[in-house]
């Protein structure tokens, strides 16, 4: 482990993170717990990592153990420049996580309005410019992303270099893959390098018939569409993951599923 964290750290200098969103356009798929235990599986392989929270739900923070309440600033006010990345950072589980509450909902409608013209120029790119102060101290940033085509989810998918598709095996969920590839498909026709590295299928029941029929049916589908993949690593339904979220304590050894991804995902022996 030592040997390999010297080598990333010594890789740090010249190299800036991989910045990686998981999104999808349908709620309840997994996306702050895929989030979570990546970040902490990542870490346990000796990657230095960081977590950015772009849902006002503030669910990162309670991931972690964290009380969204208790924050005084929050990547809110690093967007709207009344603080800088160091001023927010918390660290939590090997994980420097930069963290969100209800305050984000304000950025809408603060960056969208006519009298903040001049101040918010270019407010689909807020966080591009935020994690250009901290890029070069991570080898992967993930961002935790809210399921609304806002402000905060256009500054996430245009500041990542990969996302991430969470997906339950059930139909509107599944509707969701082609509204959030819709939506990164006219990003990167407007010029932004952003790639869909997969689609991860997630709390799945292995007793659910509709799971597996859905399911086979993605991969099937899929496997015709090259530069898009739905990944063979499967996160299933656990009470073990709820437990772990709710009590603020991520361990990648009650989530090796996600272990499993990370490695998949980044090609890690």
């Amino acid at each position: 482990m030592a040997k390999r964290n010297k080598t990333i750290n010594t890789a740090r200098n010249t190299q800036t993170a991989r910045i990686i969103a998981v999104a999808s356009q349908k709620g309840g798929v997994g996306k702050t717990a895929t989030v979570t235990n990546m970040a902490v599986g990542l870490v346990s392989l000796g990657y230095k990592t960081a977590i950015i929270d772009m849902d006002a739900q503030g669910h990162i923070a309670l991931s972690f153990g964290i009380k969204k309440t208790d924050l005084k600033k929050t990547i809110y006010d690093v967007l709207i420049g009344e603080a800088r990345m160091k001023d927010i950072k918390q660290h939590a589980y090997g994980v420097d996580l930069y963290l969100s509450n209800g305050s984000l909902s304000d950025l809408s409608p603060k960056v969208t309005a006519q009298t903040n013209s001049k101040l918010f120029p270019a407010r689909k790119y807020l966080l591009r410019r935020a994690i250009s102060e901290i890029k070069t101290q991570y080898d992967y940033i993930l961002i935790d992303t809210s399921p609304s085509n806002d402000i905060p989810t256009m500054n996430s998918l245009l500041a990542s270099t990969d996302i991430i598709i969470p997906v339950l095996p059930e139909g509107l969920s599944i509707d969701g893959i082609y509204e959030t590839i819709g939506l990164i498909k006219s990003i990167q026709e407007e010029g932004t390098k952003v790639n869909i590295l997969g689609v991860l299928p997630t709390m799945v029941q292995d007793h659910t018939n509709l799971h597996h029929v859905k399911l086979q049916e993605l991969r099937k589908e899929f496997a015709e569409t090259p530069d898009i993949k739905v990944f063979e690593t499967v996160i299933k339904r656990a009470i073990r993951h709820g437990l772990a979220q709710t009590h603020g304590e991520p361990d990648i050894n009650k989530a090796p599923e996600y272990l499993t991804f990370v490695k998949e995902v980044f090609a890690i022996a």
